[in-house]
């Protein structure tokens, strides 16, 4: 049979330390905890990155080397709504369906039926093309005998 060991049992008092040591080892214990709460924060302040939130669309994609498993490279993929691009480390925050085309209010109809109606009329006048357009103000010809390599007096051609 074995024999149990004895001895005293000592309890440590209630009581926190107290000294220069004590102080240093509570004050590394603050700033410990106040830098994980920081980090805490941050990371829960960070979006997220595309490459999580749409997985299926970045499928193979290593976020560590910013490559796809297959080492070729690929188009970046488009959002389906506002049709902007999703970048793998980038947080999308869509801005809703933007149109494509400009929606054309009655008044603009109006004034673009009074346009082709007075083109229209100038045409039946016979004013909508006229000669006096044909004259290019501003540009000139060359003269003719100038036109030509032969005419500088280059020996070659002599």
């Amino acid at each position: 049979m074995r024999a149990r060991a004895t001895g005293t049992i000592v309890t440590l008092p209630d009581k926190e330390p107290t000294g220069f040591y004590a102080d240093e080892a509570k004050a590394i214990q603050k700033q410990r905890q106040e830098r994980s709460r920081a980090r805490a924060e941050a990371r829960a302040n960070t979006p997220i990155p595309n490459y999580l939130c749409y997985r299926e669309l970045f499928a193979g994609f290593d976020p560590k080397t910013h490559r796809y498993a297959d080492g070729r490279s690929r188009r970046v993929p488009k959002c389906r709504v506002c049709e902007c691009n999703l970048y793998p480390m980038e947080h999308h925050v869509c801005e809703g369906f933007k149109p494509k085309f400009v929606e054309h209010d009655e008044a603009w109809r109006e004034r673009w039926e009074a346009r082709r109606e007075m083109i229209r009329e100038a045409k039946r006048n016979g004013t909508f093309f006229s000669e006096d357009e044909d004259d290019l103000s501003g540009y000139e010809d060359e003269p003719e005998e100038d036109w030509c390599d032969e005419d500088d007096g280059d020996p070659m051609w002599e």
